[in-house]
């Protein structure tokens, strides 16, 4: 397969967030409007094979995009994809070993380097589209807009695709075990596959089996995700060079030197303690609390998932000073859109819930798209700045 050569790579994100703004706000004014239970008492059909067809139209959109600098990490998967077959030593479990067998397999296959990145965009979006049929299938468009609208999805799937991929394997994977059961051996399996993925995914496995076996309720989370934030503002570098020490990831002491080269701290998101990032992964604790402690709802999926965000979540905010902050927040952030959206598409909560799901989802993708507009539009030296674009050309 060749890329899709007749965009330029500075508008494949102009394209996706425009195209999910004009679905995703169609489908709120659809449900504003509505004072009943639209979404508790869905069927489903027809719209399950519209969310099908988005999500094919992404993964191929995102897929087959050209390799370019504009898109971080994309050159150096490239670069690598191309001497695997050189570089290939044998299986060792000190490694992703997963994702080097896949490129290994893939490149002596045959495959070229798009139809590679074809593949592992296929498993990224079939991970939360799996996810999103497992749990809220009667909901399943409203669902994968969840998905597809989240702050962090666009930037996993073009640029830290490997840690994109490994979390929506363990995605799957922690639906499958907070199903209990047979299922339950299914998850561990996927838990060990997305380790070999990305080894950070080990965080979310431990937060989910503890959530099952050792925190029985969402009150010592919230308190321990409170208590994090104080943590890291008066102890945050000690934290970060003791789990760095730990080896949780070889890429933390990276991040966690303070000893790196301009050119890649300018590669990095910012450092520093993110008051914004946050004030956005607050969002989910607020409700986690709201739905389990005010209205004491209890449901053994969402309280896994909710446990898993809050511990995943308070490890990232200390280390939030870490250069690179953001692939540490993505631990917690692919849970997300589950987090907020199973109680709204599962749970009765409100008599008018159509109305409160629709203001609610427009507040959340409304999140995305404003950062989108401000980050990629309001300046000059952007990822994808303001001059960029025709209207400023001339």
């Amino acid at each position: 397969m060749q890329p899709i050569d007749f965009i330029s790579p500075w508008y494949f994100g102009t394209a996706y967030y425009i195209l999910l703004l004009i679905l995703s706000w169609f489908t709120v004014l659809y449900y504003v409007g509505s004072s009943k239970q639209k979404i508790l008492h869905a069927e489903g059909s027809p719209m399950q094979g519209a969310a099908l067809a988005l999500t094919l139209a992404l993964t191929f959109f995102l897929g087959l995009r050209q390799v370019s600098l504009i898109f971080g990490d994309m050159r150096m998967y490239t670069h690598t994809y191309e001497n695997v077959i050189y570089q290939y030593s044998s299986f060792s479990l000190s490694t992703e070993w997963l994702w080097d067998n896949l490129m290994y397999f893939c490149k002596s296959t045959g495959f070229n380097v798009y139809e590679f990145f074809l593949i592992v965009e296929i498993g990224y979006f079939a991970g939360m589209f799996m996810c999103a049929m497992i749990l809220m299938r009667k909901n399943l468009w409203i669902a994968v807009l969840f998905f597809y609208t989240a702050f962090s999805c666009y930037s996993f799937s073009t640029n830290g695709i490997r840690n994109g991929l490994g979390c929506s394997i363990e995605l799957v994977a922690i639906c499958l075990f907070a199903l209990g059961g047979a299922k339950r051996y299914i998850g561990y399996f996927l838990m060990i596959m997305a380790f070999g993925i990305h080894r950070s995914t080990i965080l979310p496995s431990a937060a989910s089996i503890a959530s099952v076996f050792f925190i029985k309720d969402t009150k010592m989370a919230i308190r321990f995700w409170i208590i994090s934030i104080g943590i890291s503002l008066l102890a945050g570098p000690l934290v970060e060079q003791f789990f760095a020490a730990l080896g949780f990831d070889d890429r933390m002491s990276d991040y966690a030197s303070t000893n790196q080269d301009e050119y890649s701290m300018s590669q990095f998101s910012q450092s520093g303690f993110r008051w914004d990032f946050l004030f956005y992964s607050a969002a989910p604790v607020v409700m986690i609390w709201y739905i389990t402690r005010y209205r004491k709802f209890s449901d053994q999926i969402y309280h896994i998932f909710a446990i898993s965000y809050l511990l995943c979540n308070a490890f990232w905010i200390m280390v939030i000073r870490s250069a690179f902050s953001n692939r540490f927040a993505y631990l917690s952030w692919f849970l997300y859109p589950v987090v907020m959206a199973y109680p709204l598409l599962r749970m009765n909560i409100w008599k008018d819930q159509d109305r409160k799901t629709s203001l609610l989802f427009f507040l959340y993708s409304g999140f995305t798209f404003f950062m989108f507009f401000i980050y990629y539009f309001g300046t000059s030296n952007g990822f994808n700045g303001f001059d960029q674009y025709w209207w400023r050309q001339g």
